[in-house]
């Protein structure tokens, strides 16, 4: 045998972690295709009062997630870190005992929806003619809610054996078939049941496929109710109590400005509120296509790598994603009501623009706290991030309230940034400091201030086209960002990337092969 062999690969391979990024953004672009041309003709369809109504049900049943109890999240963790062991028993019985809880929270769901039909619908400001119907699509949603959680299990096998390409492929796959569905229904003059009814029937589709997939991943583990033991449940629900926390504060957050609009002023005001907050919903969306892949990376790597590589790790993801997700923001800020009016129309742009504008804001300069979030999940250290999520909900709430009677619309949504930003900037770098000792201005100058320079030019000629060059079409809209966008990739080359950054980006894009360390036969 040759002692100091030489050995060529075909080419690098894509990190597991970049796979599941890309793997999720692919169904974030193929979603994110659905909505932009499915709302303007399901808004067309029911009308402002109508979308408004099933936005305001939705956002109402949306609390029903709340019986999830972070158990969904802690099948991902120990998911992820039994099978890395190869311990299918322990991973057998901890996902029963799951199952058992969802099999009892779906049953809740079901009976609290049928109270909710009964009693909730009268206290909005909602016409006679929707009543009947906004208490059949409760019922319905009590049922779709109920499926999805007992889902949920098969759903976070799949996310713990990090199979993010499969999980998404099926969610595509769903995604355009309940598209599909609607279309056909509402231009057959059905209305709000009927949406009800073909989003109950894709999670029960989605539900199958997710157990025959979970099967067929990891056929040694056994999902069978006799299994689920009191002490995994103990296991299961001490780490899924703070992820429920957490989960009631982002509900709190993001579900409740629809129904405080509906409250005080009307339910056809949600509509311009919706329209902001659907295009704010798929760049959260990307913003997961980071995080879901960070929080099992996370799990595996706080076994086996010391804290100044979970520092550098957590950096380099953070400032990643802000640099991701900022020119998007950006270009909402300066352009969100061109690209309302041309979307949905005039009618909607002023308002609804001024709501994106202000969303807007508040997400890009909170970006890089949800990949630390997931992190910390993922690392079992999300205790602490209870009090933050737990103030900023309750701020949300109190202050919406507050800012809706005098500002209307726009009120809601300074009450949803202002708490963002202010939990954003104060508490979070102290935290990860905390947590992780990264410093606070090691964490400020990467997730902010380096991407936020870097975006300067981007911004300016963003500004000045929306100024002297106004798009008359989507299609200008569009050819326009693309033509100022790589300001922004030049930004990020020579501000954001350090220089070792540069070289791997320069090896994996330009080395047709890799060329291995010689290695030692002895």
């Amino acid at each position: 045998m040759r002692k100091n062999a030489q050995i060529r690969t075909p080419g690098p391979r894509i990190p597991r972690p970049i796979q599941n990024v890309m793997a999720n953004w692919s169904g974030y672009i193929f979603s994110a295709t659905i909505t932009f041309f499915l709302t303007p003709f399901v808004v067309q369809h029911l009308g402002s009062t109508g979308y408004g109504v099933w936005t305001l049900l939705t956002s109402l049943t949306g609390y029903l997630g709340l019986l999830d109890l972070g158990v969904r999240g802690t099948v991902t963790r120990y998911i992820a870190r039994f099978h890395a062991q190869a311990d299918h028993a322990e991973a057998s019985r901890a996902t029963a005992s799951a199952l058992a809880v969802f099999a009892v929270s779906g049953s809740l769901a079901v009976l609290i929806s049928v109270i909710l039909a009964a009693f909730a619908v009268d206290a909005f400001n909602m016409p006679d003619e929707f009543k009947s119907a906004a208490k059949t699509v409760f019922v319905v949603a009590g049922f779709t809610a109920g499926v999805s959680l007992v889902s949920g299990v098969f759903g976070g096998v799949i996310a713990g054996l990090q199979r993010f390409g499969l999980l998404n492929m099926i969610e595509n796959f769903s995604g355009g078939l309940r598209a599909l569905a609607i279309v056909m229904m509402l231009s057959h003059g059905y209305s709000l049941q009927a949406l009800a009814l073909i989003h109950l029937a894709f999670s029960v589709l989605n539900g199958l496929a997710y157990g025959i997939a979970s099967r067929r991943l990891y056929p040694e583990l056994s999902l069978r109710l006799k299994d689920s033991s009191r002490s995994h449940l103990r296991m299961i629900l001490s780490f899924s109590t703070y992820l429920f926390i957490l989960n009631i504060s982002n509900l709190l957050i993001f579900y409740t400005d629809t129904m405080i609009i509906g409250a005080f002023l009307s339910v056809s005001m949600i509509t311009f509120f919706a329209i902001a907050g659907t295009l704010m919903s798929q760049v959260r969306v990307i913003l997961r296509g980071i995080t879901t892949a960070m929080t099992p990376l996370a799990s595996s790597l706080d076994a086996h790598i010391s804290n100044v590589g979970l520092q550098s790790t957590h950096l380099r993801a953070s400032r990643y994603a802000t640099m991701v997700i900022a020119p998007i923001l950006v270009t909402f800020m300066l352009r969100g009501e061109s690209f309302i009016n041309l979307w949905m129309g005039d009618e909607y742009g002023e308002l609804s623009g001024r709501v994106l504008l202000i969303l807007a804001l508040a997400l890009l300069l909170t970006t890089g706290n949800h990949v630390s979030a997931a992190i910390m999940v993922g690392m079992g250290r999300h205790k602490g991030m209870v009090p933050i999520a737990v103030g900023e909900a309750l701020c949300n709430l109190l202050l919406s309230i507050l800012l809706v009677q005098s500002l209307g619309v726009e009120g809601v949504a300074w009450g949803t940034a202002i708490p963002n930003i202010a939990f954003g900037i104060l508490c979070w770098p102290w935290y990860i400091h905390r947590t992780l000792g990264v410093s606070i201005r090691t964490y400020l100058i990467s997730i902010w201030l380096r991407p936020g320079t870097a975006l300067i030019l981007f911004a300016l000629a963003s500004a000045s086209i929306e100024e002297f060059w106004p798009a008359t079409n989507l299609v200008l809209f569009f050819s326009q960002v693309a033509m100022v966008l790589p300001l922004a990739l030049v930004g990020y080359w020579w501000i954001c990337f350090d220089s070792a950054e540069r070289q791997s980006i320069r090896s994996r894009l330009w080395h047709p092969s890799i060329e291995l360390q010689r290695i030692n036969a002895e």
